[in-house]
């Protein structure tokens, strides 16, 4: 077997040399912009160490080898069929060639973690299950055991229950407190199994027709509608088995998932309920079964709606079934708010007790107050917390949830953390028009409450907490009646009573001598100010901020003031201000209101009692434009690639929760952060959230997260909680993606214009706070970028659907056109490439701010065709006035069906119109399209005249 695999290996190698030895020798054909086409990438020194130079290498092989595709197949198919092994880290060969989807184990040291979120996710259901079956629907939850836990002899690890994993933690916390809906699939699979069924496939992901088939019985008879079991479809009618990991270990593209989407009329079932299912690619093998049990069934995919909220009552159905396969169970995300919100009025059997806030005690460094707005929270940061008076938990018959109301637009998570802990801390985000949590309680006869209000410091509001209780079908028990009033006084009252006797002579009283006056250096406060991180750029409102003053306080209590001095000359722009008249519990916390734009500053306090006593912060910070970007690996090059510019002294930028000074590195962050901090005079900071790799939906999931998954460890989230520690405010999000859906294939126009909606809409303008003048926060999209080994089909759906969006989100902005510019490998782009989407996205900046009066550039109006060889293309100009070049102008198209007519020439016949002369004479259904596909030839693209060089916009009369 060695020898076999040396054979191999000697024989890849010496393929991958024959490019080198071609080149060096002269018979290949360089490519100097290093991309794929025509020719082999060009080696230089400063390429030797960029994996996008050796993507291009490995572009080129795919592209110009004739069998360049079928070598690298061959390649997968030796190491699974000889070496029974897999180069691809989805895919697990096991024993005898079972192919397994890879999961992580939960190292030592997150093995609580992943306990605690199981239980979580375990509470979570409970607490949806109580609020539908509140609205007098019934709810199931169908988790799907993964193909290792039916065949756990063939994955070639040791076969021990899985409690490391989040399925595992879930069913071991459903086996203490069971979900009445949840439907037990594992034994019957393992049933099926042991009857000699098959389950899984060797070499598929999914399970086969007859495990579906059991499951769905198994479903309906939980749903009390075994009666239509005999309506189950026949295996013919079910979908084909799928050898999906096997072309995945091979590198070939997945068949389509799941097209269920939707509402759906069942014909089958003239008597059953209305359902709405939720569900997974497992439903490709469940729906035939289910929805003959329905009269009708509105479908929610999972793979494009991974935050599960108020769609999953929207339909009010008479039965709602969650589905869930075992490897995608991280991605659910159950959104008990919007559940609650969409049923509060139908809810039936709930009783709703408020919990006294007058008993809340901190437990951390932070103060209470109760006014007429609730309880009022002055928090230092993270270590600021408080403690509810303790409340009953839940019940097997019971099931409750504490409901914290806090005052509109608090910002920061909030986290709450339930004694006896079993779940971990549960965090909220407040959105927009939201102000309230659940917190589902646990299976314990009295519950505390730990409640940090915020991770920065601030003065929040808590306006009331709620103790809600889910009774169902169990009586109501009434409100104690108050005990009768007993009659107090005196019972000769009224009636007239004489002095016997004169009264006593009072002896008099002198007063105790005052006690000795303490020494004035004994009470003196002392204070400790919590300096702002360095660097910190606050996101202006207008033309000011308002920030938090917090730090620690000793001695007697008085009046804390703060003031605002510039780093540079000290000199005063903001005086001495209260911000907190009664310091408490050892701490003090206001807000400085009107801090004018601009920076450096630093923060200066000092007590009423003492103001000869001045504690001057050392950091430097200011009042500005915050700018979030996120996206993936073409974003990323933003701030990695290029070193032409040196950073503003106004510029910083903001990543993993923290700010950092800038170094030259970064071409298109530089040149965006350089140009805005120039014409604003004002601090630039620019949020770096952005992942390689990373897709829009689920089916574009290479591994590295995909941007609507919610999930508490996903992408989103961690962009989410990266402008909660900037402030939670910004002035605009920069967009730039659609590779890895691109790269995928597996999702149309509409839908990715759809999830691009539910992105923005449900998420980004819910969660982040609007810091600009515009009605919504300003979403600023850089389309798909030229992709010189992409297909044309799946490019140009991103990219229309991208182009669509500008039109149907409101406030959804051009920021800048790629497509006129180099690329450099696969898909990224040439360093001065970004500086120019850089200088671009800012000129859309300031054409918002209203500082300048175009940002983007020409555009098609219209196509005629003036002869039997010739077309005119009418274009209207924003900013410029004529275009460039005149004449070797590539790009443009012209077809007839499908199929190209050759052109002979395009030149700029005048300012507003391009000629384009075709050889052959125009058929009568010829068309005309420009920049489309996945890698049009732009080496004479068309540009204004502008400074910026603003290119043409794509164009299709398609």
């Amino acid at each position: 077997m060695a020898s076999v695999k040396k054979f191999f290996v000697i024989i890849f190698v010496a393929m991958l040399s024959l490019p080198a030895t071609g080149w060096i020798t002269g018979t290949l054909q360089s490519n100097s912009d290093n991309t794929v086409n025509p020719g082999f990438p060009r080696p230089e020194p400063g390429l030797w160490f960029d994996r996008d130079y050796y993507r291009a290498i490995e572009g080129w092989f795919r592209e110009t080898l004739p069998m360049a595709e079928t070598l690298k197949v061959a390649n997968h198919w030796l190491d699974y069929h000889i070496f029974s092994a897999s180069s691809i880290k989805a895919v697990h060969v096991g024993r005898r060639g079972w192919l397994f989807w890879e999961t992580k184990q939960a190292e030592p040291e997150n093995t609580e973690a992943v306990r605690q979120a199981g239980h979580r996710l375990c509470l979570a259901l409970h607490a949806t299950e109580s609020i539908v079956n509140a609205t007098e629907s019934r709810f199931l939850v169908a988790l799907i055991p993964g193909k290792a836990a039916i065949y756990p002899e063939y994955t070639g690890v040791s076969a021990r229950a899985d409690r490391t994993s989040l399925y595992g933690s879930l069913m071991e916390a459903n086996r203490r407190f069971p979900i009445n809906g949840l439907v037990k699939l594992e034994p019957v699979l393992k049933k099926a199994k042991l009857s000699g069924q098959a389950v899984y496939g060797k070499r598929s992901r999914l399970w086969c027709r007859p495990a579906a088939a059991a499951a769905a019985g198994q479903i309906l008879t939980a749903a009390r509608l075994a009666g239509h079991r005999s309506n189950i479809a026949t295996n013919d009618a079910c979908p084909p088995g799928d050898d999906d990991l096997y072309r995945l270990l091979l590198g070939r593209k997945k068949h389509a998932g799941m097209a269920h989407t939707g509402y759906r009329a069942g014909p089958f079932a003239v008597d059953g309920p209305v359902a709405t299912i939720y569900g997974d690619d497992y439903l490709i093998g469940l729906l035939p079964s289910l929805t003959r049990a329905f009269s009708a069934a509105t479908i929610i995919d999972a793979t494009q709606v991974s935050t599960l909220g108020q769609d999953l009552l929207a339909h009010q159905s008479e039965m709602i079934l969650l589905e869930c396969g075992q490897e995608t169970l991280g991605r659910l995300h159950l959104e008990l708010e919007a559940f609650y919100t969409a049923a509060q009025d139908r809810l039936q059997g709930v009783v709703t007790r408020p919990i006294a806030l007058q008993a809340a005690d901190p437990v951390g460094l932070c103060a209470l107050d109760i006014t007429d707005n609730g309880l009022k929270i002055r928090a230092s940061g993270d270590a600021a917390a408080f403690s509810l008076p303790a409340i009953t938990g839940s019940t097997s018959r019971i099931f409750r949830m504490a409901k914290l109301t806090f005052a509109a637009g608090h910002h920061g998570p909030v986290s709450v953390k339930t004694l006896p802990d079993r779940s971990g801390p549960i965090q909220k985000q407040f959105g927009q028009g939201t102000g309230f949590m659940l917190v589902p309680l646990p299976f314990d006869e009295s519950v505390d409450l730990i409640i940090t209000p915020s991770q920065k410091p601030g003065v929040f509001t808590l306006q009331k907490a709620e103790l809600i209780s889910f009774y169902g079908d169990q009586p109501i028990p009434l409100p104690p009646l108050p005990e009768p009033a007993k009659t107090i006084g005196d019972i000769y009252s009224g009636l007239p009573i004489a002095d016997l006797e004169p009264p006593p002579v009072l002896p008099v009283v002198k007063p105790a001598p005052a006690p000795p006056v303490a020494h004035p250096t004994q009470t003196m406060p002392e204070l400790a100010l919590t300096d702002i991180e360095e660097g910190c750029i606050f996101q202006r409102k207008h033309n000011a901020a308002s920030i938090v003053v917090s730090g620690s306080y000793t001695g007697i209590k008085g009046p804390v003031e703060a003031r605002v001095l510039a780093a540079d000359d000290e000199s005063v722009r903001v005086p001495w201000t209260v911000v907190d008249d009664a310091p408490q519990n050892g701490v003090f916390t206001g807000i400085l209101a009107h801090v004018p734009q601009g920076g450096w500053y630093r923060l200066e306090v000092r007590s009423a009692l003492t103001p000869w006593v001045v504690k001057k912060g050392r950091h430097r910070w200011g009042v500005g434009m915050l700018v979030a970007c996120i996206g993936q690996s073409n974003m990323h090059e933003w701030f990695a690639t290029g070193t032409d510019h040196q950073p503003s002294p106004r510029l910083m930028i903001h990543r993993d929760g923290h700010w950092h000074r800038p170094t030259s590195t970064g071409n298109g962050a530089l040149a965006l952060g350089n140009r805005l901090a120039e014409r604003l005079k004002i601090p630039i900071g620019l949020l770096n959230y952005s992942v390689n790799g990373t897709g829009l939906t689920a089916r574009a999931d290479w591994g590295t997260g995909f941007w609507l998954d919610t999930a508490t460890d996903g992408i989103y989230r961690r962009f989410v909680n990266g402008v909660n520690r900037a402030g939670g405010s910004v002035e605009a999000v920069v967009w730039m993606q659609g590779e890895a859906d691109a790269a995928r294939g597996t999702i149309s126009r509409e839908a990715y214009r759809k999830a691009l909606e539910r992105l923005v809409g449900d998420h980004i303008r819910i969660d982040i706070r609007n810091g600009s003048s515009r009605p919504q926060l300003p979403f600023l999209m850089i389309p798909l970028v030229r992709r010189p080994t992409g297909k044309d089909r799946s490019c140009q759906w991103i990219r229309q659907a991208q182009m669509d969006a500008l039109s149907i989100i409101d406030e959804c902005h051009l920021a800048a056109l790629s497509m006129d510019l180099e690329n450099r490998g696969r898909q990224h782009l040439q360093p001065e490439a970004y500086t120019t989407l850089g200088l671009r996205t800012a000129q859309t900046v300031l054409y918002l701010l209203g500082k300048t009066e175009y940002h983007r550039g020409p555009i098609i109006t219209s196509v005629a065709q003036v002869s039997n060889h010739a077309i005119d293309v009418t274009i209207r100009h924003r900013g410029g006035t004529d275009v460039t070049p005149a004449e070797g102008i590539t790009g443009f198209e012209v077809l007839s069906g499908e199929t190209h007519l050759p052109i002979t020439a395009i030149t700029r016949r005048d300012a507003t119109t391009i000629r384009i002369e075709v050889a052959s004479g125009l058929p009568a259904d010829f068309r005309v399209r420009y920049l489309y596909g996945a890698h049009p030839n732009t080496t004479g693209a068309v540009r204004d005249n502008t400074a910026l060089a603003l290119p043409l916009e794509p164009y299709s009369d398609q």
